[in-house]
């Protein structure tokens, strides 16, 4: 048998980052990149879909990180069975994520897309007193997910004085409860009391077509809905159908049921309407993420040479790190660092 590689890549990583890792032996390349992944030991995956065809014999391959937050492009299940480790780099995406889903829920309520579009018109038909829009103050916010992106959204959302923290999960989330004095309610109930709900749920088998438009149709008058977690949680046509029926909720959509979206879909026809702000599956996008998430990929492949273990464990392939890597606010400041270094801008 040919003896195991190291690292393998199946996107070029930046000298600049590379170099952070002297010793750490990476190659990389896009052509018959399967082939060479199976003789490494750790393939670090940049959105490629890894199936369970391609795992039946995975060869020397024992740990995939996926450069991202979601997994779901990579046969977890299949991984597990052969001994194959998942692991994924979810905390500046998630940050990145929270950010957006923040800028969503203000965009939405204060109108600001609207407005926008109605500065041309502002000369001849006067102020837009139709476009008052609303506080985030006062308001029940709802989170359908309990994630690291729930979490740091409702930290970034508490200065803005919500009224009530509402969740759904299928198990209880104590340190949510105790910190931030969220309660657990059914999913009707998140519907029915949520003046802003926020999904941030993977997709799996118990989350896909979870959201309906009835459920939808629960929401209280001129609520806010916000989707940054998959669109495959969305039942077929959920939101287009919520849209005829409540013309009065707002959609902030970044993440959509069949990606790229394709223009001619119901789904699509949403854009440009009002009270609609869609953006195309970019909400983890930021240049601190998009370096970062390399560092953290790097850090973990590193660590799991070192000492056969992960931080961000997917599946049971993995043995879980008890030690703490860097500080998450240093690894944002050096990915600015990097940025910099290779001209990479916002």
């Amino acid at each position: 048998m040919a003896m195991c590689g190291r690292v393998f890549s199946n996107r070029p990583i930046p000298h600049a980052i590379l170099e952070r890792f002297r010793g750490l032996t990476v190659e990389w390349g896009d052509g018959r990149w399967w082939e060479r992944a199976r003789k490494s030991t750790v393939l670090i995956n940049w959105f490629t879909p890894v199936t369970g065809e391609m795992l039946s014999d995975p060869g020397c391959l024992r740990l995939i990180i996926a450069r991202s937050s979601g997994y779901d492009h990579i046969d977890v299940k299949a991984a597990e069975e052969k001994g194959v480790c998942v692991a994924n780099q979810p905390e500046i995406i998630s940050e990145a994520v929270a950010e957006q889903a923040l800028a969503g829920i203000l965009a939405a309520l204060r109108r600001l897309v609207d407005r926008h579009s109605y500065f041309p018109k502002w000369e001849q038909q006067g102020w837009p007193t139709h476009l008052a829009g609303g506080l985030v103050a006062g308001r029940r916010v709802g989170l359908l997910g309990a994630g690291r992106i729930a979490v740091s959204l409702l930290v970034k959302l508490l200065p803005f004085r919500p009224s009530k923290i509402l969740y759904y999960s299928r198990t209880p989330k104590p340190r949510l409860e105790q910190a931030y004095g969220a309660e657990r309610v059914s999913l009707d109930e998140l519907f029915m009391e949520s003046d802003i709900l926020v999904n941030s749920l993977p997709l799996n088998d118990e989350t896909r077509g979870l959201v309906t438009d009835d459920l939808l149709a629960l929401l209280p008058e001129g609520a806010v809905y916000v989707n940054v977690g998959r669109g495959g949680t969305e039942g077929d046509g959920a939101v287009y159908k919520a849209w005829e029926r409540r013309p009065d909720l707002f959609f902030v959509l970044d993440v959509h049921p069949e990606e790229p979206l394709p223009m001619g879909s119901p789904r699509a026809k949403l854009y440009g309407k009002p009270r609609i702000i869609m953006t195309p599956h970019t909400a983890g996008y930021s240049v601190e993420s998009r370096v970062g998430t390399t560092l953290l990929s790097l850090m973990q492949a590193k660590h799991f040479l070192d000492e056969g273990c992960v931080w961000n464990p997917v599946n049971k392939a993995c043995r879980p790190c008890g030690s703490k890597r860097m500080n998450i606010w240093e690894v944002i400041a050096e990915a600015r660092r990097i940025a910099s270094e290779i001209g990479l801008k916002p």
